[in-house]
């Protein structure tokens, strides 16, 4: 007697909810950028979160597709058509989001900062800045002034490096320095690979 109420319930819920996620969920997967001599192992690799901490992680990569970390774009509450502006957040099988955050100044005169996978929703933290992201021809980009003018952004672009875990790490370029890469480094597209 009760369960068609039920089902029918749970089926509008099961509508209401996926009516507040129309974005797809992908795996961000790297391709190294043309002209960059002896750095293809970098390419085809799958972004996932290295444990650092209680609810903190370094962005870095594998050639294994099933440790990739499903990703989706999730719109903040200042996004508006001209001027997008989403969170980029994880589904790491916990309760609580994981955000992407770019750890912008983090130290100082370097033309190159971390990029992190930290447990929240996203906006500002002590770890970085989490909104500013968005998806165009190129793959995933980021914008440090989001709705301002262009000549105010800091991104100048994804590298990867063999750095601090001995795995690959993700790492963004500030466009205000024009400083040579490492010989561990190289320049990289994140391109969503859609699930």
């Amino acid at each position: 007697m009760y369960s068609l109420p039920l089902i029918a319930l749970a089926s509008l819920a099961t509508i209401a909810l996926g009516a507040l996620n129309n974005t797809l969920e992908y795996r961000l997967k790297t391709e190294v950028k043309p002209h960059q001599r002896g750095k293809r192992f970098y390419d085809s690799l799958y972004l996932y979160s290295y444990h650092t901490g209680a609810g903190l992680g370094d962005a870095t990569f594998s050639r294994n597709s099933s440790l990739g970390i499903k990703g989706f774009l999730n719109p903040t509450n200042t996004s508006a058509p001209e001027a997008p502006n989403y969170v980029q957040e994880f589904d790491l099988g916990t309760e609580f989001a994981w955000s992407m955050y770019l750890a912008e100044s983090d130290t100082a005169y370097s033309g190159w900062q971390p990029v992190r996978v930290d447990a929240g929703d996203g906006g500002s933290s002590t770890r970085g800045d989490g909104d500013g992201f968005f998806i165009n021809s190129t793959g995933l980009q980021w914008t440090s002034a989001p709705g301002e003018n262009a000549s105010l952004d800091s991104f100048g672009g994804w590298i990867i490096c063999d750095w601090w875990h001995g795995v690959p790490q993700l790492f963004f370029k500030l466009s205000y320095y024009d400083s040579p890469l490492p010989s561990s480094c190289a320049d990289i597209y994140l391109r969503p690979e859609y699930i």
